[in-house]
């Protein structure tokens, strides 16, 4: 019976992975009817993930035909945007968001004995003590958030018992597996916003690449070989690697740089 079991379980995941491979990545900008909106959030409901758009409202996701992705943002109307064919095409795509009013709560403006100067004021104003884990020293108090990712993949892998039968489990499940893929595709996206938002105008005035080639060279920078993730954490070394794969870039793409 137990055997039984973990086949089933063996083929449900099988299946899920593979129906994850086959979905590719999804790119377009979310806009308003003036400009694009930056730190909108788009969620696949079918897969679960999720992920944001950067400063110039660009995103990317994986998904596949017939996916519905739901995007929202604060003051706009949340939309259900459905994946065709033909916005995996080399058109770019367009998501655009609607306005929604906010109405604000009453406010009640009551009688103050403030004068209107700081070194009076200031002694009739009281202020509440923040209370967070800093101000009451609890332990690991303002060390770094793991990201969902991060937390997944350290309970797949850890026990609160103290036989380790989960990590085991989940290790002939193949839940570690694809929890650690997962992992490696939130951190290359880290690293590919990383680049997109500290070196996008010097790429396109510096470097002269085009505005359409812009996502494409990001991604290719990303994806060489011989790219070290500690070059991001250090200008110099990043743009001199950014020059040499700029020249790179352009001889595999003459027609736009001729």
């Amino acid at each position: 019976m137990i055997k039984q079991l973990l086949i089933t379980l063996l083929l449900f995941i099988t299946v899920g992975i593979t129906a994850q491979e086959n979905r590719k990545f999804f790119y377009a900008t979310v806009q308003d009817e003036v400009s694009t909106v930056s730190n909108s959030h788009i969620i696949n409901i079918n897969t679960k993930q999720g992920t944001f758009t950067n400063n110039n409202g660009e995103f990317r996701i994986l998904a596949k035909v017939n996916d519905t992705l739901q995007i929202s943002f604060v003051g706009y109307e949340t939309k259900n945007f459905v994946v065709k064919i033909n916005h995996f095409g080399i058109q770019k795509n367009y998501i655009q968001l609607k306005k929604t009013p906010i109405e604000l709560d009453e406010v009640e403006v009551k009688k103050h004995n403030l004068l209107g100067y700081i070194s009076s004021d200031t002694k009739h104003i009281k202020s509440k003590k923040e209370i967070n884990a800093e101000t009451l020293n609890l332990p690991f108090a303002g060390s770094r958030i793991p990201t969902p990712a991060e937390r997944r993949l350290h309970t797949a892998m850890s026990s609160s018992a103290g036989i380790p039968i989960d990590p085991f489990l989940n290790w002939i499940s193949g839940r570690t597996k694809k929890l650690k893929k997962l992992k490696a595709i939130e951190d290359k996206e880290k690293r590919i916003e990383n680049i997109r938002n500290n070196y996008h105008i010097y790429i396109t005035h510096e470097l002269k690449i085009v505005k359409e080639d812009v996502n494409r060279f990001i991604y290719f920078v990303e994806e060489a070989n011989n790219f070290n993730y500690y070059y991001l954490n250090n200008e110099v070394t990043m743009i001199e690697f950014l020059q040499k794969k700029s020249e790179i870039f352009k001889e595999l793409n003459p027609k736009n740089y001729q």
